[in-house]
């Protein structure tokens, strides 16, 4: 199967946004990387600046291969943490959310995932404020619920329980963007050594 050409205008636009850079490392020449591997999604935003180092190094050698979903966050941020080992941990606690659909199903497994992803950003420097903030992104909601006395299962419980559900699940797919990027900011505080 043929490679097809990135077009000129696209090509262009690319390195024009990085500056005739390679997006990881800053250095130049750089080979024009397609996030998704595939040779004939030409979109720019499937597209990424790499200097022959990088790219060989980082994502044509299987034993360091970047994963496509971790290179897709770092195009869209453009923040080299992304892609530090160091990151991981955030980025793998943080998976979930793209998971979540819409449902009045139980919600416990999701509470557990972002109490862990939340108090992993605590541990973080500046983590007291963005666990805040984080938690009124993606949080349980504040709820009581009535329930009557009797032996007889309480439908009225049922109902409401499946309502905070649905709710909880609708506020996290609503804000699951501005969690990622709190998450990406929040990198900008963190000190770690370079890997």
């Amino acid at each position: 199967m043929m490679r097809e050409t990135i077009p000129k205008k696209t090509k262009d636009a690319l390195l024009d946004e990085y500056d005739h850079r390679c997006a990881v490392c800053g250095g130049d020449r750089p080979h024009l990387h397609h996030i998704d591997e595939d040779a004939s999604h030409n979109e720019l935003s499937n597209l990424l600046p790499l200097c022959p180092n990088c790219h060989l190094r980082d994502q044509h050698n299987p034993t360091r291969k970047i994963e496509i979903p971790k290179l897709q966050l770092f195009r869209k941020y453009k923040d080299p943490a992304i892609l530090k080992p160091q990151f991981h941990p955030i980025y793998t606690r943080q998976l979930f959310l793209e998971t979540v659909v819409s449902g009045e199903e139980d919600v416990g497994e999701i509470q557990s995932r972002v109490g862990e992803l939340v108090e992993l950003v605590q541990s973080l420097e500046m983590g007291e404020f963005y666990g805040k903030r984080l938690t009124e992104f993606i949080g349980p909601l504040n709820r009581a619920f009535t329930m009557s006395l009797g032996s007889s299962p309480d439908l009225r419980f049922e109902a409401q329980r499946r309502t905070a559900n649905r709710d909880y699940r609708q506020k996290l797919i609503e804000n699951r963007e501005s969690a990622r990027a709190l998450l990406i900011e929040l990198l900008r505080y963190q000190v770690w050594a370079n890997a």
